[in-house]
């Protein structure tokens, strides 16, 4: 087997994708400018992998490859060969950028960087998703008790969710709402502008599900789709939301719409128990269940040397366990 991955267009994993790794991500990114490439191991229109390649540049440091969970593996590649394909890709990579940067979902429990000579920026951390397989009840008997309960009490209240797609507007009440409790909260994510350009390069590729009262919007949150799963992208709740349990009625609807239309799962992002407890009891109660992937590495000019280093400290002293984001912090 030659070990080259290929620059490629039009051709899609085989086997469904994490949001980052899906074409309505690489066509979002090039709508803001991003420069993307899609990579593909093996021949034909069926390959055996696939990796989604976004290109950043970085001042006084060069242009950087990012590959975030990818690459995505056929069922027809060998687990025991998908290693070296992976490695193959990081030499192609780095010998064409500064460096490559890349959080590998885990494979077979595997983490296939580990113990490679790339340095570790971020330690594992896991994801919170929702498995739309099942039936509604089963979904519904999923449900921690009080989550549960407080859906109960948002659906009594008579209040209708409003599903609509997010228009081409970057000054929309969810995205300058979000926009100002991020601010607040002192949390990064993407601009509003990758809400908009989303709709824009995949039309009907977003679901905005809200609440009114009085005519006024009093929670909401997006919904970013790429088939066959979808991920939770942003959510505000007002102080009258809060009071009616909104946003457990937004998240119990928009998976329920999900479930119908036939996708099978439903990304809630990161799952922090110890930044954001809150959060992820709340995610948790949702009948979310723990991903569990890999660490962030780095290929980049004398990042070699500082791995070796820092294995053989680990060996000496023993490692020292990382704060609740890894170090140096996670990327956004």
């Amino acid at each position: 087997m030659t070990l080259k991955w290929s620059d490629t267009s039009g051709i899609f994993p085989s086997a469904a994708p994490a949001m980052q790794q899906h074409p309505c991500y690489g066509a979002a990114c090039r709508a803001l400018g991003a420069e993307v490439l899609n990579l593909s191991f093996g021949r034909g229109t069926a390959p055996l992998a696939t990796a989604q390649v976004v290109l950043r540049r970085w001042p006084l440091l060069g242009r950087f490859a990012l590959v975030t969970r990818g690459p995505v593996w056929s069922e027809q590649f060998p687990p025991a060969d998908r290693h070296t394909a992976l490695h193959a890709l990081v030499d192609q990579l780095a010998q064409r950028f500064t460096g490559v940067i890349l959080t590998p979902d885990r494979d077979q429990g595997r983490d296939l960087l580990e113990g490679r000579g790339l340095l570790r920026m971020m330690s594992p951390f896991h994801l919170a998703e929702i498995d739309l397989t099942g039936p509604h009840s089963a979904r519904r008997a999923a449900l921690d008790q009080k989550w549960r309960n407080r859906l109960n009490r948002a659906e009594a209240s008579g209040l209708q969710v409003k599903i609509t797609r997010l228009p081409a507007d970057p000054q929309h009440w969810l995205l300058r709402a979000e926009a100002a409790q991020s601010r607040q909260r002192r949390y990064s994510r993407l601009p509003p502008s990758f809400s908009v350009a989303w709709e824009t390069a995949t039309p009907g590729g977003t679901r905005l599900f809200s609440l009114y009262q009085a005519g006024r919007p009093i929670a909401g949150i997006l919904v970013l789709l790429h088939a066959p799963t979808a991920t939770y992208h942003i959510g505000w709740t007002g102080p009258e939301g809060r009071h009616v349990s909104a946003h457990n009625l937004l998240m119990w609807q928009a998976g329920c719409w999900l479930a119908e239309r036939g996708y099978t799962g439903f990304d809630l992002g990161v799952l922090d128990t110890e930044t954001t407890p809150g959060l992820a009891r709340f995610k948790l109660g949702a009948g979310a269940k723990p991903v569990h992937l890999s660490s962030t590495w780095m290929r980049a000019p004398g990042t070699a040397m500082v791995a070796r280093l820092g294995a053989a400290w680990s060996q000496h002293w023993g490692a020292v366990s990382p704060g609740p984001n890894g170090w140096p912090g996670r990327m956004s």
